[in-house]
């Protein structure tokens, strides 16, 4: 699948609700326009993704920092269309400032499969509006901790062609944050029940 010239046209933003948060599109956008070096990264520093985050997403080196996005053959977007979705490692309320390739940074992402209580609870917020009759999606609870100490916890829920997620703070859970992750190269198709 191609992806539409619309989706290439959209600007950059960022996850704004929960975390009240605004970090400059030309940040961001040269962030894409040239590679930064990570190599220097603190030893703490978290580059590598655990599975299955690491199928969507990335962590890359900008003038702000460390951002955690979307991995090359993906995309994560809002679901209007109105921006690219992307996590800066400065998890503050205040705007992001440049300050270097690798001063700021993940120090932990922990990803862990979700099932029961915690699954519904998160699923429930997450799915008011969809469909109730298609096949639930495995869900994987993602905690961000940066260098400042700052945390932030996010779902994804896996429908096995693209995914969704969904920012969530002191364990409560707000749909407006909700984002699709699609493959860049297939059509998301529903998922199927298990046989």
């Amino acid at each position: 699948m191609r992806i539409p010239r619309w989706l290439l046209a959209v600007s950059v933003l960022t996850i704004v609700a929960p975390l009240r948060l605004s970090v400059p599109a030309s940040a961001v956008e040269s962030q894409a326009a040239e590679s930064h070096d990570c190599s220097a990264a603190s030893p703490d520093a978290v580059i590598k993704l655990p599975m299955p985050l690491a199928k969507w997403g990335r962590v890359v080196c900008t003038p702000i920092g460390h951002v955690l996005t979307s991995s090359e053959n993906w995309v994560w977007i809002m679901p209007d269309a109105s921006g690219m979705v992307f996590i800066p490692s400065q998890l503050m309320d205040k705007p992001a400032e440049e300050m270097g390739d690798n001063k700021s940074y993940f120090t932990k992402i922990d990803v862990k499969k979700v099932q029961g209580d915690e699954f519904e609870k998160a699923y429930d917020t997450f799915h008011v509006g969809f469909d109730d009759k298609e096949v639930k999606p495995d869900a994987y609870r993602v905690d961000l901790v940066s260098v400042s100490g700052e945390t932030m916890r996010l779902f994804f829920f896996d429908y096995d062609s693209y995914a969704w997620g969904m920012t969530c703070e002191e364990d409560k859970c707000d749909p407006d944050t909700r984002f699709m992750v699609l493959d860049k190269n297939h059509r998301p198709e529903p998922r199927q029940p298990a046989i």
